[in-house]
């Protein structure tokens, strides 16, 4: 019998099972996308970096085309069509650079022609809505529209118009920009309406507001304003600064700090003021006789961020300039540098220009003084000044010789105001072309500044600490008078 020999073994199948868990996947996934992002940067890097330069070239050339275009559609005044030209001219240079294929001065000649344009679009100021709009505003401040009922809570860069309301709190105030570039400031417990429609550019129309209740000051620029009450009219010129009062009864007190006004009773008398006059209308709208209006007094002592121990002393003696002519004075301290009655430590009239007053606890304290003149007339205050109040030791107040912080953004432009905004330490004091600006909790600030010097002009902000370090920005920026 023949031995079966042994076949091949037969043939099997094998399976291997390799087990990804979810987890391991997303984090592989996540690494790939990675890598492959990083390498996307790196290439375009790369790519700008040994970009071709005639690319940056058409590039630059096509950028500063698209801004001259943006000029021409928004208009601009006569009195810049010297800066046009000279941005024009510098565009046909680099269009020249580029057709002799002088690549590097074509850029150069595009980016400066550039800026130049984008300077110009900036000055068409397209972003200025309605008559009116609210740049600044502090407590309870309402707005209700024309022909509505509904008072909404105003809020910054809220556009204002032909007959729309603004209502302020007791402890509110608000700043009204026109686009005749007049700034209204609204006092406390005032009420007031947008009465005739201001209107800026090539055909400029000066605004006018309705004064029902409370304070109003003007700060009129380029162009006249007008404010209106129950009993009277006040005219106010350019350039002028002016406070216009209504009492519970109507009664109206017209004072003109800068500048001249001229006022109109509802009986027909005419007054015309000039710098530091005023005059009063009665509640039937009959003109008094014009009054002189005292100077601001000038603070002398303490010295501004003056640091007081209550270890060594609860007193502090605070004294002012003599005012010439005045009744007396009228001297305020307060908690916050607004003066709001709810932060007022006490409001007190005296009859020498110095005083000394008791502090009963620490903290930072503002003072600012008024002169006094006949019949309800008084000055301007005094711009405000603090003094610091501690207990135990604090030498490093003393010591500190660091700057502040001082970070402020490019300036807003609206017309011939700009809107400075920025932030520095709390507790500093701020002032922009040495006018004080008040400082938010946070350090934060902003302030309407006036500029009627044609062509360019440079703003100075500067900031000083408790311990009297100071620190300065300047700003350049271009003014177009029309």
């Amino acid at each position: 019998m023949r031995s079966q020999l042994p076949g091949p073994p037969p043939r099997r199948f094998e399976l291997d099972w390799v087990v990804v868990s979810v987890a391991g996947f997303k984090r592989w996934g996540l690494l790939i996308f990675l890598l492959v992002l990083a390498g996307g940067v790196l290439g375009s890097v790369m790519y700008f970096l040994h970009e071709p330069i005639e690319t940056r070239a058409q590039r630059a050339l096509r950028r500063t085309v698209a801004a001259q275009e943006e000029v021409q559609r928004a208009g601009f005044s006569e009195s810049l069509a010297g800066e046009f030209d000279q941005a024009s001219r510098l565009l046909d240079e680099a269009r020249s650079d580029w057709d002799r294929k002088d690549f590097p001065a074509c850029i150069a000649r595009a980016e400066d022609s550039l800026q130049r344009f984008q300077l110009l679009g900036g000055l068409a100021n397209r972003d200025f809505v309605g008559s009116g709009q609210v740049i600044a505003l502090h407590g309870k401040v309402e707005v209700q529209r024309a022909n509505q009922t509904r008072w909404e809570k105003a809020r910054e860069k809220q556009p204002l118009y032909n007959g729309d309301f603004v209502k302020t709190g007791s402890d509110a105030f608000a700043e009204v920009l026109f686009s005749d570039s007049t700034v209204y400031k609204v006092g406390p417990d005032s009420l007031l309406e947008v009465h005739r429609e201001a209107r800026g550019g090539r055909s400029p129309s000066s605004g006018e507001v309705k004064m029902k209740s409370g304070q109003v000051n003007v700060f009129t620029a380029s162009n006249t304003s007008s404010v209106v009450t129950d009993v009277a009219r006040a005219d106010i010129d350019r350039d002028s600064r002016v406070g216009v009062e209504v009492a519970d009864d109507s009664a109206t007190l017209v004072a003109a700090y800068a500048g001249k006004a001229h006022v109109t009773g509802a009986t027909g008398e005419k007054v015309d003021l000039g710098t530091r006059q005023a005059v009063s209308a009665a509640p039937g709208g009959k003109l008094g006789q014009q009054r002189a209006v005292p100077e601001a007094p000038a603070l002398e002592k303490p010295p501004a961020n003056f640091l007081v121990n209550l270890d060594l002393s609860d007193r502090v003696e605070l004294a002012w300039r003599a005012v010439a002519g005045c009744t007396g004075y009228e001297l305020q301290v307060s908690h916050s540098r607004l003066f709001a009655s709810s932060s007022l430590e006490f409001t007190v009239r005296r009859s020498t220009n110095s005083a000394v007053t008791k502090i009963l606890r620490p903290g930072t304290y503002y003072w600012r003084v008024a002169a006094l003149g006949t019949e309800r007339v008084r000055s301007e205050w005094s711009s405000p000044r603090a003094f610091k109040v501690f207990a135990g030791p604090r030498a490093e107040a003393l010591t500190d010789t660091t700057p502040p912080k001082l970070e402020v953004q490019r300036p807003t432009q609206m017309g011939n105001f700009f809107i400075v905004e920025g932030a520095t330490v709390p507790g500093a004091t701020v002032t922009v072309n040495g006018e004080p600006v008040e400082v938010a909790g946070d350090g934060t600030f902003k302030k309407a500044v006036a500029l009627n010097r044609e062509g360019w002009n440079t703003i100075v902000i500067r900031a000083t600490d408790p311990a009297g370090n100071t620190s300065e920005d300047r700003k350049s920026v271009y003014v177009e008078v029309e």
